[in-house]
């Protein structure tokens, strides 16, 4: 069992964010181990021969598939804004001391080190570098076609996960993150297996990550001199993959774009994420949205100046969910 001592001040800075980097790294793990995650099994069978076999990505690969499911912790750093933009990250990810790379080398590889890897941990002033522009391939390959959709996903869970803290408190948006999270008098635990430790955050705070490739596992890091940062299963990361047309019975009825929209919104999701993920434009789908919201299907809710929409009871008995 893992456990976290938030303080008052722990709590007043929780906050929500979307790591593109972690994606880099979790999806890597995800085609290297593809049966433990067989809801992400249509982007694996697309990707996972060319990514495995790139001799280009040979590096970037020893560093995400390390022994006993440990992680570098410098491949990705907390996310200092609630959307990071992959760049930023990379260049996060390069600005790591040298220090630091090698302390974490040595804290997963201890005397196991890769030989693609003897350079890195020599000069990682000059060799950090090659890693994260391993991480522009391999984004590029896998993950940027597949971007606006999973940010609009992962989106829509900071805005279910916020409102859900901000209304009941910590002692249910915690546990209703995964079955391994708990929270009581204070104290975050996240059941781990043959782990055993306690962390008191500090007053560091705590930043929460929705992952769409972290799925089915929870993810904590927590350890200094990184912010502590727990990453969790995002909601709707079942459709993320969905293939066959939505609701097609139901597109005769209400029309193609609204039966598309309402399968959609099993997340919160905001009039610019939905036009991203369904290439329909901003001003059509808001169109849509309001003949939904007149419907009883669909309702808004106001999370500061954004708008989120998000399907009814009533809208899920029409797609029969």
């Amino acid at each position: 069992m893992l456990r976290m001592s938030l303080s008052l001040a722990d709590l007043a800075s929780v906050r929500f964010a979307i790591s593109p980097a972690w994606e880099v790294v979790a999806s890597l793990r995800v085609l290297r181990d593809p049966g433990a995650h067989a809801v992400h099994l249509p982007w694996v069978t697309r990707h996972r021969a060319a990514v495995l076999a790139a001799p280009e990505l040979r590096r970037l690969r020893d560093l995400v598939i390390a022994p006993e499911r440990r992680l570098p912790g410098f491949l990705a750093p907390a996310p200092l804004s609630p959307v990071a933009e992959p760049e930023a990250e990379f260049a996060a990810v390069c600005e790591t001391p040298a220090a630091v790379v090698r302390e974490d080398l040595a804290t997963v590889y201890g005397d196991r080190l890769p030989d693609s890897l003897s350079d890195l941990r020599r000069a990682p002033r000059r060799n950090l570098p090659l890693v994260v522009e391993q991480m522009r391939t391999y984004w590029g390959m896998a993950l940027a076609p597949y971007w606006g959709r999973m940010r609009g996903i992962l989106e829509g869970d900071v805005m279910f996960r916020a409102r859900r803290l901000a209304d009941d408190g910590p002692h249910r948006m915690f546990p209703e993150l995964d079955p391994a999270i708990s929270w009581s008098d204070d104290v975050l635990s996240v059941d781990r297996p043959n782990l055993d430790r306690d962390y008191a955050l500090g007053g560091r705070g705590l930043v929460l990550v929705p992952s769409l490739f972290a799925w089915p596992n929870v993810f904590v890091k927590a350890s200094e001199p990184w912010a502590p940062v727990l990453r969790y299963p995002t909601r709707g990361a079942g459709s993320m993959w969905q293939s066959d047309p939505p609701a097609a019975d139901l597109a005769p009825v209400i029309g193609t774009a609204r039966a598309t929209l309402l399968v959609e919104l099993a997340v919160p999701s905001t009039t610019t994420s939905l036009a991203r993920r369904t290439g329909l434009t901003p001003s059509g789908v808001s169109a849509h949205l309001s003949r939904l919201v007149t419907a009883g299907l669909v309702t808004r809710q106001r999370a500061g100046r954004l708008v989120f929409y998000v399907r009814t009871p009533r809208g899920d008995t029409l797609l029969g969910e």
